[in-house]
């Protein structure tokens, strides 16, 4: 048998990859820095994960485009966050926790 370990980095590419596949809803961008942050010397990151053993909590900064059901495109986020890393990974998610920290209207025609 062969032991091997994931990254945070290689975990993260795998919630990435599991919003890609969602509609109106994205990771958001590391933008200008609140108080908060300059004050504590942390930076917020669009994904944290904490890993205990073999079970796994996601924390997610999303941004939902405006007319889209918040709650239900989290429910969205959440189940497939959830499916992409235990079917990849192995690991049991026990949460996948979802701050949507901004509503951004996008223009019909645009890109």
């Amino acid at each position: 048998m062969v032991d091997y370990d994931l990254s945070e980095t290689a975990l993260v590419s795998l919630v990435t990859l599991a919003l890609e596949g969602q509609r109106g809803v994205r990771l958001a961008q590391a933008a200008s820095r609140s108080v908060g942050e300059v004050l504590s010397g942390r930076r917020t990151r669009p994904v944290r994960l904490e890993r205990e053993g073999e079970n796994l909590t996601v924390e997610l900064n999303v941004c939902v485009d405006y007319g889209r059901p918040v709650q239900d495109t989290c429910k969205e986020v959440q189940k497939s966050t959830a499916e992409v890393l235990a079917a990849s990974t192995g690991f049991k998610v026990k949460a996948v926790n979802i701050t949507v920290v901004a509503v951004e209207y996008k223009e019909p025609n645009a890109a």
